[in-house]
């Protein structure tokens, strides 16, 4: 009798809703599926509950199962609450759906699929996963750039306080992460791999993604994508990245930046440490829009004219192995074919420094600092930085060039002679960040 009354004591003690359970301001979510027959029905309404229950003071539970997101997920204004994901969260594949109901993040006109945040909040993935389906995306994406509705797969916006530890992205639909109008956001022990099993590529995947963002760290990050490794974008300041290895990406870089003439961009206080890019494009680089305003340029986009400042930016300890363009800054990012508008940037950039770089270069192209006569760059230093070429390494010649040792392309450096970068060539005004040959 004593058993039977301590069974329905916890059964009027746990509550039941949809497939939430909820016990002591904790809700543990169940997937539809289980009472489906294992079919793909949408989790996303108990999800919603499960934080509309459990997001105040509470923790959000999802449990070891597979959970299919067939719709928009926007739990925001949590408030100290902590989230386990122990299963896999997996979004569907309907690319109508997503294109017509995601939630806009304003920047470059770019969605997400999930807004979440909050005050005090934690995310642990803790044996689960986010399964963006991205192999659907790009292959319906074909390699163009910035293709309207293609969602962001998780959005940290408007939070204080928060970190994510131990989240894992597996084949995001765009970029996996985008930290928006936050403060105080740590991203540690985080994974992201984005590949692709047809022939097209896995185009703006990003790993992580700051805009208008301050006091932020990542640290411990392995990330595997078609695009940006890490990218500081506009107005974000106090930013440590620490411990990153990129596979295949775009490198580490601040920008893009000064695509808005109404929006100043203002990045400072950034440092990048121990970082190890593997086959990557480019290294360590700074990009920003030309000057004048452009309708339409190579990454599916408009803009150029914004000011700003970058400061205070360090790149140190590198170690690069067959990486494309290893150092750069590039003032007229996107629109490089048309040369005509690449010296007119007003966006300034000082005191940035590349401290114990080395590694090895895909051609004989070390670094291009290119930095328009409107605003020249003073405070840009090299600190032990040793590139070779891989040919150089194997005692081969470096092909269709006279260049045989490495070329670091300088322009508009204020104080060039005292910077340690040893200049040997003219950094040409539009110099892509895509380098497929030696500099001739």
């Amino acid at each position: 009798m004593r058993g039977f009354i301590s069974f329905i004591s916890l059964l009027l003690a746990t509550r039941v809703c949809s497939y939430v359970v909820t016990y002591n301001n904790t809700c543990e979510i169940y997937p539809e599926s289980l009472h489906h027959d294992g079919k793909d029905i949408d989790d996303a309404p108990s999800i919603l509950q499960a934080f509309d229950i459990c997001g105040k003071d509470g923790n959000v539970i999802f449990t070891n199962h597979t959970f299919n997101v067939n719709s928009v997920l926007n739990t925001t204004n949590l408030v100290n609450c902590d989230v386990s994901l122990q299963g896999e969260l997996k979004f569907s594949t309907n690319i109508t759906y997503w294109r017509e109901n995601v939630f806009s993040v304003i920047y470059q006109n770019q969605s997400t699929a999930w807004l979440f945040g909050g005050e005090n909040v934690t995310l642990r993935g803790e044996g689960g996963w986010i399964n963006g389906n991205g192999q659907t995306w790009y292959t319906w994406n074909k390699n163009k750039g910035n293709q309207f509705g293609r969602p962001i797969s998780i959005t940290f916006f408007n939070s204080t306080n928060l970190l994510a530890d131990g989240l894992t992205i597996l084949q995001p639909q765009f970029w996996a992460t985008l930290v928006w109008q936050s403060q105080n956001v740590s991203l540690t022990n985080f994974f992201v791999n984005a590949t692709s099993d047809d022939e097209w590529d896995t185009t703006n995947t990003d790993g992580y993604d700051s805009w208008r963002s301050d006091n932020l760290r990542i640290e411990n990050a392995t990330i595997t994508n078609g695009d940006d490794c890490i990218a500081a974008k506009g107005n974000t300041t106090n930013l440590l990245v620490r411990n990153v290895t990129c596979h295949g990406s775009a490198g580490i870089t601040v920008g893009s930046i000064g695509q808005y003439p109404d929006w100043p961009d203002y990045v400072q206080n950034v440092t990048f440490d121990n970082v190890h890019c593997l086959g990557c494009a480019d290294g360590a680089y700074i990009k920003t829009w030309q000057g004048v305003p452009t309708d339409h340029d190579s990454n599916g986009d408009s803009g150029g004219g914004g000011g700003g400042l970058v400061k205070n930016v360090t790149f140190s300890n590198f170690d690069l192995e067959h990486v494309g363009l290893p150092i750069q800054i590039s003032q007229c990012i996107y629109s490089e074919s048309d040369s005509k508008n690449c010296n007119t940037s007003k966006l300034q950039i000082e005191d940035v420094s590349w401290v114990n770089f080395t590694g090895t270069s895909r051609y004989n192209i070390a670094a291009s600092l290119y930095c328009s006569d409107e605003v020249p760059c003073p405070g840009i230093k090299f600190d032990n930085v040793s590139i070779q070429s891989v040919n150089e390494t194997l005692g081969l010649p470096l092909w269709n060039t006279t260049l045989q040792d490495e070329v670091y392309q300088c322009t508009n450096l204020v104080g060039q002679n005292s910077s340690g970068i040893p200049c040997n060539h003219v950094a040409p005004n539009n110099y892509s960040q895509t380098v497929r040959e030696n500099v001739k």
